[in-house]
């Protein structure tokens, strides 16, 4: 586990890992090009466009505008599902309850299965790539995925405010027959390069402080507050930064 360490009222966290991301959508090394579809594709280069958009669509749900940049390598490389890089950027888009104001995904050297992606309108990667991911979630999209954890984890109106550098949690909870209200103040974690983890320094129970064991057994009810093991393409996580009512989290140093 990366760990961040704890560190209230400052406004930049960091956590560095390796440089290249690889796809963990398996790698379909048995691929062979159709030579039916690298022609048709040859004749239409826009039609691979489109359908690699119709397929994204499938993935990342209900986004209010998404934009597809491709970076040829040549035309011959592009009938083949080649490409120097494919960028993919979306407003607003929902994955897994997860509601992400912006999202903007890279793929370096990246070579597609073109008979899947025209046939099925299905995104197939048939060699390793470095993938970047960077996304942006908001205060109160945050809190309504909260809202859905409440009602599996017994929780009541958990809330979560983003403050620079550092975040409250809030809201109430049984601990053994007593119902109790609850503050903390703390921060984020990655936890295996997929899972967003909130870790409180302080908790208040009832306007008094806890110890810190009795923090550890609320707040391992709300973790993790985000998981992207089930994003589309399974990226790794490097960075996260907290901004009044926003957080960033990113594949790239800060």
């Amino acid at each position: 586990m990366k760990r961040i360490n704890i560190l209230l009222l400052i406004a930049v966290l960091t956590v560095i890992s390796a440089s290249n991301i690889w796809a963990a959508t398996p790698i379909e090394t048995d691929y062979v090009e159709d030579p039916a579809i690298t022609a048709m594709i040859a004749s239409n280069p826009a039609m691979l466009e489109n359908k690699l958009k119709a397929a994204m669509l499938k993935e990342i749900e209900n986004p209010e505008s998404i934009n597809i940049e491709i970076e040829h390598i040549s035309p011959e490389e592009t009938a083949l599902g080649r490409f120097k890089k494919i960028k993919v950027t979306a407003a607003r888009s929902t994955t897994e309850n997860i509601v992400i104001d912006k999202a903007v995904i890279e793929f370096l050297d990246v070579a597609l299965n073109t008979k899947k992606l025209i046939e099925n309108e299905k995104i197939r990667i048939v060699k390793k790539c470095t993938i970047n991911l960077d996304v942006i979630v908001k205060e109160e999209d945050l809190n309504k995925l909260l809202a859905i954890k409440a009602k599996k984890n017994k929780l009541e109106n958990p809330r979560i405010r983003l403050n620079d550098g550092n975040i409250e949690l809030s809201g109430a909870t049984r601990y053994s027959i007593v119902k109790i209200e609850f503050w903390g103040k703390g921060n984020f974690s990655i936890k295996d390069d997929k899972e967003i983890w909130f870790h409180a320094s302080k908790l208040k129970v009832n306007r008094v402080s806890m110890p810190r064991n009795f923090i550890g057994s609320i707040v391992k009810r709300i973790n993790p507050i985000l998981d992207f093991s089930k994003f589309p393409f399974n990226v790794n996580l490097e960075t996260i930064k907290i901004t009044k009512g926003q957080i960033r989290i990113s594949s790239y140093p800060d």
